[in-house]
């Protein structure tokens, strides 16, 4: 899902996730819940007027993502993902632009505090000069994205990534990658205006420097820092949509 560069790509091919942004939204219009049966593959096709063989495709990746399920000689039933569904399944609902849930939303920011605090701990003491290299090569091009006045929120994706990918860890960095590409929009419209870039980048600094000189107590403190500029953001954003500001 991430080369380790930090460019992103999405989790499955355009024409089969044409099908699936069809297909979700029908399952929440229609109201059904983990344990309901879904429409057979055939009367699926009749409904959005394709082949059998796309339908199947198309269900292979929701029952991989763990949405759905195939019981032998019963049928397609719903899966209750808030406890069985793949962390991925989350990442394609972002994709197709399927907003999520303020729940949703809330825990996602809370998983990102949880998972980054402890990554750039672990990067500070385990970081190789390769690790702060890539920091560097990825702060000097997030500067000149924002000189030309350009939206920096894939460079700082690959910074996020960078960092944990200094741990070592790759199960980690697969982990967290995920997390980046279900907030892709998000932090689209976060670096929107072009006012909160520079502080941003000057909190990456501050992280990349705690990191170089091996200091977990300065990193976690920066790292803690700048989650909460963006966690407030996010909160504020959330709440003035509860009251349909």
């Amino acid at each position: 899902m991430t080369n380790l560069d930090g460019r992103q790509r999405g989790i499955v091919p355009d024409e089969r996730a044409n099908l699936i942004g069809r297909l979700l939204p029908f399952i929440a219009h229609r109201r059904l819940e983990a344990g309901d049966r879904l429409p057979s593959e055939r009367e699926l096709a009749e409904r959005f007027g394709v082949g059998r063989g796309a339908v199947r495709e198309a269900l292979a990746v929701l029952e991989t993502l763990r949405l759905i399920e195939r019981r032998p000689n019963s049928g397609i039933y719903l899966r209750p993902a808030e406890k069985q569904g793949s962390i991925e399944a989350i990442v394609l609902q972002a994709e197709l632009g399927i907003p999520l849930t303020e729940a949703e939303v809330r825990e996602v920011v809370e998983l990102r505090r949880i998972l980054e605090m402890q990554g750039v701990r672990l990067a500070a003491e385990r970081r190789q000069a390769a690790d702060i290299a890539r920091l560097d090569g990825i702060l000097e091009a997030t500067d000149r994205a924002i000189a030309a006045g350009e939206n920096p929120a894939d460079h700082d994706a690959a910074f996020h990534l960078a960092l944990v990918e200094a741990t070592g860890n790759h199960v980690f960095l697969r982990v967290v990658n995920a997390f980046y590409l279900m907030s892709r929009n998000r932090r689209r419209a976060f670096f929107a205006d072009g006012t909160r870039a520079p502080l941003s980048q000057s909190q990456h600094r501050a992280m990349r420097d705690a990191v170089a000189a091996g200091d977990a107590e300065r990193a976690e403190a920066a790292m803690g820092g700048h989650l909460r500029g963006v966690e407030s953001y996010w909160i504020e954003l959330l709440e003035r949509r509860a009251r349909g500001d």
